[in-house]
């Protein structure tokens, strides 16, 4: 049943003729967040100080910048919270490395930057994609006045074509 589960999408696409394409990451960032259910609440604590601030949308990118700023504003929580997961780490039944619990809360710092980043990247692709469909239409639109003028036969016949037959009058008109 599992493997029908996997082999199906691929047989769908073969059958109209498409080929899944793997897209490769120009500049790849991974970083792992795994740690003991023990530790959660010190994870919690900084990822909630850095979470809960105000933004400011000022018309320009510079969320990566804010959100580098809630680091920096936040180190006071995050060394407490590092002081506070080694401690319940020590003779814990799962156990974490002091080393590795410093890289952890590294590592949710560079996920909140890097999430400032992708809303920076989002924020100008919209603008250029706003500026393209403004230069498209100015590049195409009519110049000069353009008047479309009716006259009264053309609403007329429109009317006509879409009204319900009319009677004849005894002439034929």
């Amino acid at each position: 049943m599992m493997l029908a589960t996997l082999v199906a999408p691929l047989l769908a696409l073969q059958a109209t003729g498409e080929t899944p394409v793997a897209i490769k990451n120009d500049n790849p960032e991974t970083w792992s967040v795994e740690y003991p259910l023990l530790i959660q609440p010190q994870v919690a604590a900084y990822r909630r100080c850095l979470a809960v601030t105000n933004r400011r949308i000022a018309g320009k990118a510079d969320f990566e910048a804010q959100h580098a700023a809630d680091v920096t504003r936040c180190a006071e929580a995050r060394t407490s919270s590092v002081a506070e997961a080694n401690a319940e780490m020590v003779g814990a039944k799962t156990t974490m490395p002091p080393e590795q619990v410093e890289q952890l809360f590294t590592n949710i710092g560079r996920i909140h930057v890097a999430r400032g980043r992708d809303l920076d990247q989002q924020f100008t692709s919209r603008l250029a994609g706003a500026e393209a469909a403004v230069n498209n239409y100015e590049a195409n639109r009519p110049k000069g006045l353009v008047i479309e003028l009716r006259d009264a036969s053309v609403v007329k016949a429109r009317t006509d074509a879409t009204a319900a037959p009319a009677e004849r009058n005894k002439d034929g008109q």
